[in-house]
């Protein structure tokens, strides 16, 4: 079984035990090629983009494993060079389509026009020379808002919109492939991890050289399991999809 993860520390809690293990076999990436290695059964079952999960519905199948935030995100952001968000460019990583359509709604909501510059670079130092702002996702966000303003983070924006949790990623596999076992097992990886967090903390901080005291909010904050509300706030940003024409764009 080849099992995606995302490349990030946003997957180092809840996959910590089950590497550990041994069990399977991990294959690491972008968002965005997690996508395509499942569309071309490269791997089995991942946590897949929530945009390109929706826009593929018929070909997938979904699992109760994700990544969402019930409120800031922490890693998904606008940084700028400015105090404030104005209606100056922001450029846009291509490594994720979710948080980009997510930005579009968002700006969309606020009566704003600002134009997006795709970027074939995911560092905000190299963004930000061609824009005033940009929307960075992962551990480059997560160092980018250490040196830059923050002036948008995208899901504490989605929870204001709609009181809702924002699911940014959740397990897929293609429709075919029942992978309900390996799903079991991801959240029995997490929940054995927040049993033992100071461990899987301490194994981040040496991994990641980051603050400890970011790391262990940032793993508070992230919620991993797709319960009802997150349901909700996945239907609700299909809504707003559909009503924006964005679903109608190739992923």
């Amino acid at each position: 079984m080849r099992i995606g993860k995302f490349g990030y520390l946003n997957n180092f809690l809840p996959y910590y035990f089950i590497e550990e293990s041994g069990d399977v076999e991990i294959v690491e990436t972008t968002p965005r090629e997690m996508a395509s290695k499942l569309l071309n059964g490269e791997i089995d079952y991942a946590p897949v983009p929530a945009f390109f999960y929706l826009s593929k519905k018929d070909l997938l199948r979904h699992y109760n494993f994700c990544v969402a935030s019930e409120g800031k995100v922490l890693s998904v952001v606008v940084v700028s060079r400015d105090k404030e968000l104005d209606s100056n460019s922001i450029a846009v990583t291509k490594d994720t389509m979710t948080s980009v359509n997510l930005l579009k709604i968002v700006l969309k909501e606020k009566g704003m026009e600002n134009d997006l510059v795709p970027m074939e670079t995911a560092k905000a130092s190299e963004m930000l020379k061609t824009c005033r702002h940009a929307l960075v996702i992962g551990d480059e966000a997560i160092k980018a808002r250490m040196i830059y303003r923050v002036v948008m983070d995208l899901g504490e924006e989605w929870h204001e919109l709609t009181s809702l949790p924002m699911v940014f990623g959740i397990s897929a596999s293609l429709r075919e492939k029942d992978s309900s076992k390996v799903d079991s097992k991801i959240l029995e990886s997490l929940k054995k991890a927040y049993s033992r967090f100071d461990e899987v903390v301490d194994a981040a901080e040496l991994t990641f050289k980051m603050p400890r005291e970011f790391l262990v909010e940032y793993f508070r904050t992230l919620r991993f399991e797709f319960g009802e509300k997150e349901r909700r706030g996945l239907n609700e940003f299909e809504k707003f999809c559909r009503d924006y024409g964005l679903l109608q764009e190739e992923y």
